[in-house]
C-alpha cells in the first residue's frame, strides 16, 4: 500500500489531526479541536471541486509534458503524462491519435514492439494527421522488422496458477479441507483441517470489484487493476478512468462506472489510499438489485453484521447478489 499522504482534504484533515496528537492533548481535547476544524473548513475542504472535463488545449499541454519526460528517457513518468493528455483529448481528434503515437515510440524505445504496433493502429483509428503519417508508417517498418528478427518480447500474460489440489464440492476454488472458524478478537477466518504441503494451491477466489489508488489512475486498469504496459485506453465521457480493453471498459462500465462517472474528482477528493473501495461496492450491490435502491437499503438495513456463514453458499450455482448479500451480512471484529 502507498501510504503517501494525498493533496487532498482528506490528506489535509489527517495533517492537522497529526498537528493536534503531537501536542500532547487529551484525547476529548484533540477530537473536539480536530472535529471543529473540519466543520469550519467543510466548504473549503470538500464542497469546491471543480469537476475537470476533456479539452484538446489540456491535452495538449499532458503530452507535452510526457514528451519532456520522454527526451529525458523517464519513460513511465511519460507514459503516464501521454496517458493523461489521451484522457482530456476529445472524441475524434488528432490530440487523441498524437497520444496514442507518442505512446507507440516509447514502446519502440522499449523493445516492446507488439505494444508499438497495437498503439500505432491506435493512432490511425483516431484521426491521425496525414502530414505526420510517414513518421507513423516508418516506426511500423521498423516494429515488424525487429519482430522478424526474433527482438520480439513474450508478452503472454503470466498463466493463473490453478487450484492443484482436491477441490470443495461446493465452492470449486477452494481446496478440500479448508474451513472456517471464529478467532477471538479477529472475528472469522479459514483454517486447515488437513495437512497440505508445499505448492499446494489452495485458493484461486476472484475479487468481487477492484479499486486503483488515485496515484495511479493513469497507470493501471481502473476495472482489473494490471498495468498493461500502461498501454490503456480512457473513459469516453470522463477524465478520471483508463482501461487495458474494450472489455475492461464495458464491464466496469455495466457494474459501476456509469454512477461515478463525473464526479472522479471529487472521489479523489474525499478518499485515502484504496478507501474508495466503499463507494465501489455500493454501486455494485445497486446493479445488482436492478439499481433499485430502496429494495436495496431495505435489505442492508434489515441484514447489516447478523452474522452468516459464506460457506453455505453454492458457487457451482453462482449468484452475485446472493454472494453480495453474504458479504453484507458479515460481522466485523470490534475492539473494547
Amino acid at each position: 500500500m502507498d501510504n503517501t499522504k494525498q493533496d487532498n482534504a482528506i490528506g489535509t484533515m489527517m495533517d492537522r489531526l497529526l498537528d493536534l496528537v503531537r501536542k500532547d492533548l487529551q484525547v476529548k481535547t484533540t477530537m473536539a479541536a480536530f472535529r471543529d476544524f473540519v466543520l469550519e473548513q467543510d466548504e473549503e475542504l470538500l464542497s469546491n471541486v471543480e469537476e475537470p472535463v476533456k479539452g484538446n488545449a489540456k491535452a495538449a499541454h499532458f503530452r507535452q509534458q510526457g514528451n519532456h519526460f520522454y527526451l529525458a528517457k523517464r519513460y513511465e513518468k511519460a507514459l503516464e503524462k501521454y496517458n493523461e493528455s489521451i484522457c482530456y483529448a476529445e472524441a475524434g481528434s488528432d490530440q487523441l491519435a498524437m497520444g496514442y503515437a507518442n505512446r507507440s515510440a516509447i514502446y519502440f524505445e522499449q523493445g516492446e514492439y507488439e505494444f508499438a504496433l497495437l498503439n500505432i493502429r491506435l493512432a490511425r483509428d483516431h484521426n491521425y494527421p496525414e502530414k505526420l503519417m510517414a513518421k507513423l508508417d516508418t516506426r511500423e517498418k521498423n516494429c515488424r522488422k525487429k519482430i522478424d528478427e526474433g527482438l520480439a518480447k513474450n508478452n503472454v500474460p503470466c498463466p493463473r496458477m490453478g487450484i492443484n489440489v482436491e477441490i470443495n464440492p461446493k465452492i470449486p476454488f477452494l481446496a478440500r479441507g479448508i474451513g472456517m472458524k471464529q478467532y477471538p478478537g479477529s472475528g472469522r477466518g479459514l483454517v486447515a483441517e488437513r495437512n497440505f504441503k508445499a505448492g499446494d494451491v489452495i485458493l484461486d477466489e476472484k475479487p468481487i470489484v477492484g479499486v486503483v489508488a488515485w496515484p495511479y489512475k493513469y497507470l493501471n486498469c481502473s476495472h482489473c487493476g494490471i498495468s498493461n504496459q500502461h498501454s490503456l485506453i480512457p473513459c469516453p465521457s470522463c477524465v478520471m478512468y483508463m482501461y487495458c480493453s474494450e472489455e475492461c471498459l464495458a464491464g466496469d462500465k455495466r457494474l459501476t462506472h456509469r454512477f461515478e462517472c463525473g464526479f472522479g474528482a471529487q472521489a479523489e477528493n474525499t478518499t485515502f489510499n484504496s478507501s474508495n473501495n466503499a463507494p465501489k461496492l455500493f454501486f455494485y450491490g445497486l446493479t445488482l438489485f436492478n439499481d433499485d435502491l430502496n429494495q436495496m437499503m431495505e435489505y442492508c438495513e434489515k441484514n447489516a453484521e447478523i452474522g452468516a456463514d459464506p460457506f453455505t453458499l453454492d458457487y457451482t450455482k453462482y449468484d452475485p447478489l446472493e454472494e453480495f448479500k453474504m458479504l453484507h451480512k458479515a460481522k466485523l471484529p470490534r475492539t473494547p
